[in-house]
């Protein structure tokens, strides 16, 4: 029982060093300290190691290559027939899309999801013929990134297994409920990891090409046609007869005031002609 307590305070020791994902790989092993073996001497466990990197690992450069174009078409409707059949030749896709129209412009922009190898490719495609009138690229090295998240997750998984051994040595209730919940922060630790390299892996194996196309419209003199006198003269009798309608329609709703106005001034009048009696 004694060294089941050692090793659960050692593992809440390396759970909690790893709640930063900012944090080093370097960080989370010393996090998890290694236990001596007179600790261990009574545990049916073995002791604790760190999780490391082999030294003759080959690591391969990861990069987030994005890049974006704005160029004028003749129509808009032809440019994305274009590209749609380019897409299909370089395994890329439409990931959004948007289309607004300007009184002398339209305007349509598109985000393309591609594998890194067709980006330049695919690029040449979309500005042969075309005037450009901006266009840029960016490449984010991530590489250092990615293979700690690697790491992290190994060592965030192998002390999952630690506590899932415990657990089955564990042979009261107060252990039981203290390795759970410390497998349980793990297992939220890990999935928040898995999360992070899952996305950063679909932005490695998919960069993104935002495209902005346009279509010059020549201004048009909106005149519409005016009616005539007659039409325009019965047009205000009309408009004028309603109005006064309107009014009247106010003005009897107002009567409840007009009876108070009356009572008021009737009111007045014999108090008056009281005084005067007097």
């Amino acid at each position: 029982m004694k060294s089941l307590t050692i090793l659960i305070i050692f593992l809440m020791a390396a759970c909690g060093g790893g709640n930063s994902d900012s944090g080093s790989v370097e960080a989370d092993y010393e996090a998890a300290p290694m236990l001596d073996e007179t600790e261990v001497s009574e545990s049916p466990m073995r002791k604790i190691s760190n999780i490391s990197q082999q030294p003759n690992a080959e690591y391969q450069k990861k990069v987030i290559k994005t890049g974006g174009l704005s160029y004028s078409v003749e129509s808009t409707k032809e440019e994305y027939t274009r590209i749609s059949t380019l897409l299909e030749k370089y395994d890329a896709y439409i990931s959004s899309e948007n289309e607004n129209k300007g009184y002398d412009r339209i305007n349509y922009n598109i985000s393309i999801k591609v594998p890194p190898h067709n980006f330049d490719p695919l690029i040449g495609d979309l500005t042969r013929n075309k005037k450009v009138d901006n266009r840029w690229v960016n490449t984010d090295d991530v590489t250092e990134r990615y293979y700690d998240l690697q790491s992290r997750i190994a060592n965030k998984k192998k002390l999952e297994e630690r506590y899932q051994e415990i657990l089955k040595k564990a042979d009261n209730v107060r252990d039981i409920l203290e390795v759970e919940r410390n497998l349980n922060q793990v297992r939220t630790e890990i999935e928040s990891l898995q999360g992070q390299f899952k996305l950063l892996s679909h932005r490695i194996n998919f960069s993104t090409v935002d495209v902005s196309f346009y279509e010059l419209i020549p201004y048009e003199l909106n005149e519409e046609p005016r009616p005539g006198f007659g039409t325009r003269l019965l047009n205000s009798i009309s408009a004028g007869w309603q109005g006064f309608l309107t009014f009247m329609v106010y003005l009897l709703a107002l009567w409840p005031f007009g009876l108070l106005a009356i009572g008021v001034v009737w009111t007045v009048r014999k108090i008056r002609k009281r005084k005067k009696s007097e």
